[in-house]
């Protein structure tokens, strides 16, 4: 783990249906974090993320919600976003309404950088693509492309399923709206690119209560909330650890670099090309490795 080192993020997530990515966040507290954007919410999402992330000691971070995104007012059975608030807020609630909208968190927080962010996308990749499409502001003088051409240094993505072509993956398939937002980023992006797609994390399992201690602890109470308290699929946590490491090769994959196309129906292809700055990763070590490299950085015991 020496290879890891406190570079600047931004986590962008759907902090929805999942409990993947509070495993992610987990380890991004490691990180230079900058701020958290929710690309598709309950109405208990943001201010779930802010409680998790002051429950370890960070206050005063940033959190966006992307207000043109999928959001469902009634939460599932198993929202651990709900247990959250119930169990951080000694019973307050914020609205959704009292957060700041992605473009505008976005271009505040790239403006004002003094180094380049990295941004660790881990569902959908609308805010990210409205982020592209946008114009100056009273934050920078650049559209959104060129601001991002000179304020970000990477964008490490969850999404698609590149074993194979026409792959079909939940981050980019969902619908019609994400497809086209997925389609956009993996066209207009500025920057060098690297996708972790479903078959990379799928049979890697992180978490667990064996790992994570009890649910006093708030990324226990949001994995057993969740039904995960075995533990749950590592797609985000494995992303998560491609940024700490800031290099493919030192996080345990080989990297397939070339452009990927994604059509209408969310089908991703891919054309490979050394030339590009674009890359899928493929593990090189058994599942055992990541979920070791994870499980010790997220349990309470190891904790430092």
């Amino acid at each position: 783990m020496s290879s890891v080192s406190k570079r600047p993020v931004i986590f962008d997530t759907d902090w929805w249906t999942d409990c993947d990515d509070c495993v992610a966040l987990k380890l991004l507290i490691k990180s230079d974090l900058k701020g958290v954007n929710i690309n598709a919410f309950l109405s208990d999402s943001p201010y779930s993320v802010e409680l998790f992330l002051e429950s370890y000691g960070l206050e005063d971070i940033p959190v966006a919600i992307d207000k043109s995104a999928t959001y469902y007012s009634d939460a599932p059975k198993n929202s651990y976003q709900k247990k959250i608030i119930e169990s951080f807020s000694g019973g307050k609630y914020k609205s959704p309404d009292l957060y700041e909208d992605s473009v505008s968190f976005y271009r505040r927080i790239l403006s004002s950088a003094e180094e380049k962010v990295d941004i660790v996308a881990v569902g959908f990749q609308n805010s990210i693509a409205s982020l592209l499409l946008s114009e100056a502001d009273e934050y920078s003088s650049l559209n959104g492309i060129d601001l991002c051409c000179e304020k970000v240094n990477k964008l490490w993505s969850m999404a698609g399923k590149w074993d194979t072509q026409g792959g079909l993956e939940y981050n980019i398939a969902n619908n019609a709206h994400s497809a086209s937002a997925a389609k956009i980023v993996a066209e207009k992006f500025p920057c060098p690119i690297t996708y972790l797609g479903f078959e990379a994390g799928v049979t890697v399992i992180t978490g667990g209560k064996s790992v994570i201690g009890d649910e006093k602890d708030a990324l226990s109470l949001s994995m057993v909330a969740h039904g995960s308290e075995k533990g749950r699929n590592s797609w985000d946590p494995m992303t998560a650890m491609l940024c700490l490491h800031g290099d493919e090769e030192k996080a345990g994959y080989t990297t397939v670099y070339g452009n990927a196309y994604i059509d209408e129906n969310g089908k991703n292809y891919f054309e490979e090309d050394k030339s590009s700055d674009r890359c899928y990763v493929v593990k090189k070590y058994p599942d055992s490795y990541y979920e070791n490299e994870i499980n010790s950085l997220i349990s309470v015991d190891k904790e430092t």
